[in-house]
C-alpha cells in the first residue's frame, strides 16, 4: 500500500514540515490517548505527543482520515509516536455533546460524505438536511444513499424527495443492489466517509463493500425496523478496487458545527436564493411586504417544512455563534502560548 493509496498528495507534501526521520502516515482509528495509522509499511500503534496536540492546526481533536507525521518510539518497529498532525483539506464536524460549546471531529480529508438513511420508518427529511449543513460546512462532497431497498414496494418517492437536495440512489446489502454504483464512487486515492442515525444498514453496507464481516450488525427489531447493534467507534477501511472508507457511529441528534466562513444556506440554496429576493434585506419572512419566501410558501414553490427546519436551524447557530467565538478566543490564546513555548525550547535546543 503506497501513499497514494492513502490519499497523499503533493498539496500534503508541501503542507508537511521538514523534520528528519519523520514518515507521514494516515489515522485509521482513534482510542483515548493513542491512535492506530496506516503506513505504506502497514499498520502501526501510536502514542499521541501532547505538543504535537498543543499545536495542531485542527478542531475537534484528532480524527479518522487525519494526516499525521510519526517517528519511532523505540525499538518496536511496530510502535509509533506522532509528533506532528498537518492541516486538514476537509472536514466533517459536530457540536460535541455537553454545555460547553466545542467541536468534535467525526472524520476528516474526506472527498465525500455519504448521508445513510433508510427506507422504513427511521426515514427523516429533516435529519437529512441537518447533515448535510455539516457536510457543506466541512467542504466535504454531500451524497444520499437509500438503504434496505428491498424492504420498499416503491423506493421511487422517497429517491425522488431526496435528490431534490444531493445526488441520491438506493442499496440493498441484503439484495445486492445499488452496491455497484456506490463502489463507482469511491475511486482508488479517494476517501468517502457513511453517517447517519443508529440502525440505518451503515454497517452491512461496509461489510457487503468488504465482502467478509468486519462491523457488528445485530437484529433488527420487528417493531420499528432498528437495528440493537451498531458501530461503537470511526474506523477506516481500504475497499478492494476502490478507495478509503471511513464507517462512524450513528448519531441520532447532529448540531452541525460551522466554521467560520461558512452559513447553513450552504445547503438551503433554494431558501437562501427566495431570502435574496426579499424587497427588505432584513425581512423576517412573517408577513412583511415584498417578501420572496411567503409568496413561494404561498404558491406551494417552497414546503412550510422545509423552511421551519432552515429557520430552526439559523436559530441554533446564532445562539451557538457567541459561545463558538469564546471558544475560537480561548483557543486561539492557548495555541499562541503552546507556539511560543515550542519556539523557546527551538532555539534553546539551536544553543540560541
Amino acid at each position: 500500500m503506497t501513499l497514494e493509496d492513502l490519499g497523499w498528495s503533493e498539496d500534503l507534501a508541501r503542507q508537511a514540515p521538514e523534520r528528519s526521520g519523520l514518515r507521514p502516515a494516515r489515522v485509521a482509528s482513534v482510542y483515548a490517548a493513542r491512535v492506530d495509522v496506516w503506513t505504506p509499511e502497514g499498520p502501526r500503534l501510536a502514542s499521541l505527543r501532547s505538543r504535537a496536540i498543543r499545536e495542531a492546526p485542527i478542531e475537534g481533536g484528532v480524527a479518522v482520515g487525519d494526516w499525521v507525521l510519526v517517528g519511532r518510539a523505540g525499538s518496536d518497529a511496530h510502535e509509533v509516536v506522532v509528533e506532528a498532525i498537518l492541516p486538514r483539506r476537509t472536514a466533517f464536524l459536530r457540536q460535541a455533546a455537553g454545555e460547553r460549546a466545542e467541536p468534535q471531529a467525526i472524520a476528516a480529508n474526506i472527498d465525500r460524505v455519504f448521508v445513510v438513511t433508510a427506507v422504513d420508518s427511521d426515514f427523516n427529511i429533516r435529519r437529512v438536511e441537518r447533515y448535510l449543513v455539516a457536510i457543506a460546512a466541512g467542504g466535504a462532497e454531500a451524497q444520499i444513499i437509500l438503504t434496505k431497498s428491498d424492504l420498499a414496494e416503491d423506493v421511487a418517492p422517497l429517491l425522488e424527495q431526496v435528490s431534490a437536495l444531493a445526488p441520491a440512489f438506493a442499496t440493498s446489502a441484503k439484495a445486492g443492489h445499488g452496491i455497484d454504483e456506490l463502489v463507482a464512487r469511491i475511486p482508488p486515492g479517494t476517501t468517502a466517509a457513511v453517517v447517519g442515525s443508529s440502525g440505518v444498514g451503515k454497517s452491512a453496507l461496509v461489510n457487503r463493500l468488504l465482502g467478509r464481516e468486519v462491523q457488528l450488525e445485530g437484529a433488527v427489531r420487528e417493531h420499528d425496523g432498528r437495528g440493537r447493534h451498531t458501530t461503537t467507534r470511526r474506523e477506516l477501511f481500504r475497499l478492494p478496487g476502490a478507495g478509503l472508507l471511513i464507517d462512524t457511529p450513528g448519531m441520532r441528534e447532529l448540531k452541525p458545527w460551522l466554521p467560520a466562513g461558512s452559513q447553513i444556506d450552504d445547503a438551503f440554496e433554494d431558501v437562501a436564493g427566495l431570502a435574496e429576493a426579499c424587497r427588505y434585506r432584513d425581512c423576517g419572512h412573517s408577513g412583511e411586504p415584498g417578501c420572496a419566501v411567503r409568496a413561494a410558501l404561498d404558491a406551494g414553490e417552497l414546503t412550510a417544512e422545509r423552511f421551519q427546519a432552515w429557520q430552526k436551524l439559523a436559530r441554533e447557530q446564532v445562539e451557538l455563534s457567541p459561545r463558538q467565538a469564546t471558544f475560537a478566543a480561548v483557543e486561539s490564546k492557548r495555541h499562541g502560548r503552546s507556539m511560543s513555548v515550542a519556539l523557546r525550547k527551538r532555539l534553546k535546543d539551536k544553543g540560541r
